[in-house]
């Protein structure tokens, strides 16, 4: 991943109206920015996770009021609401210091989706069976290679012309080496 600032800066400099994925997978939590990977926070190394309400009021004097109201204007001001949502995931990093990385979210149906996903992700039950099934499909894979590899393999007494894919018995064909029927060499 780099340094824990660049993390932070990498997530900062993704714009407004950008998207930023924090898809949770059994090893750790990965952050995703138009299909590009901004970095991972590994599980075992996270100690909070929890969603930060950003609101701000923002007031505003529009024309036509200004014209209508004249100074009373200022009285009645058009107020705008606008709320954000960051996701602080709190971790340590491999000098063991203590870290915040903030991701901007911008509703709060993804934000509470995400803070769920992450923080099932985090409970011990969920990370014993989340190691268990890796465990296992690695034991299946050397496993599984041991197979292929004791597997003797089997010469077939057919061949198939990769031209026109026609099949002929090996012990008809040709002594030059070539498809009976379109004269390509197999």
């Amino acid at each position: 991943m780099g340094k824990v600032a660049d993390l932070q800066e990498l997530l900062d400099a993704v714009p407004a109206s950008g998207r930023i994925a924090c898809i949770p997978t059994p090893e750790a939590i990965i952050l995703y920015y138009d299909e590009k990977e901004l970095g991972r926070i590994l599980f075992n190394s996270v100690t909070d996770v929890s969603l930060l309400v950003d609101s701000s009021i923002k007031k505003t004097y529009p024309i036509v009021r200004s014209l209508l109201l004249g100074p009373l204007v200022l009285l009645f001001p058009k107020k705008t609401i606008r709320k954000t949502y960051r996701l602080c995931i709190q971790w340590i990093d491999k000098e063991e210091d203590y870290q915040c990385t903030y991701v901007r979210i911008e509703t709060r149906i993804i934000a509470d989706r995400i803070l769920n996903a992450v923080k099932s992700s985090l409970t011990p039950a969920v990370q014993s069976e989340l190691a268990q099934k890796i465990e296992t499909k690695g034991r299946a894979a050397v496993s599984g290679k041991k197979k292929q590899e004791q597997r003797p393999v089997k010469d077939s007494p057919v061949i198939t012309c990769r031209n026109c894919a026609i099949e002929f018995r090996k012990s008809d064909l040709p002594s030059d080496g070539k498809c009976p029927v379109c004269r390509h060499s197999f």
